[in-house]
């Protein structure tokens, strides 16, 4: 079974802990408080927030079948059956994968890196399907 198996965009996450840090240095200049008092309470929420951001990084899989991913501890999945539309918006540091299913529901994927070869394997991989549900559709109707 072909999969694409997709990498976590490590800049993306190093720029949001230098965004984090920086945030940090920023109130200590504008509220001129103690750095380590600012440090201290601001840190673990900010810790927080991270360990949630690399929980979601576990895994995201492209399959015939479906896109397998986790989001926190749980894995879930998208069954091609379902989905009718994919696309790739780039920004600066990142590109967001786009599913669209039946029932109206979108998912976007952001933390992944999406290279130029790879969206084209995943858009190959289920425009295959809509275009096979698009001929079902269009054989029942002229039946």
């Amino acid at each position: 079974m072909k999969s694409i198996k997709l990498a976590p965009n490590w800049w993306l996450q190093f720029t949001k802990c230098v965004f984090a840090f920086s945030l940090i240095f920023l109130i200590h200049i504008i509220f001129s408080e103690n750095l380590e008092v600012v440090f201290f309470t601001a840190s673990p929420v900010l810790l927080i927030i991270l360990a949630f951001n690399i929980l979601h990084l576990r895994f995201l899989h492209c399959y015939r079948a479906g896109i397998c991913y986790t989001r926190l501890c749980t894995e879930r999945y998208i069954n091609s059956e379902e989905i009718t539309f994919v696309s790739f918006s780039s920004f600066f540091l990142f590109t967001i994968f786009k599913v669209e299913l039946e029932n109206g529901k979108t998912f976007h994927f952001y933390n992944w890196q999406l290279d130029d070869e790879t969206q084209s394997a995943i858009s190959k991989m289920y425009c295959n399907k809509l275009a096979r549900k698009i001929e079902n559709i269009s054989g029942k109707c002229s039946a």
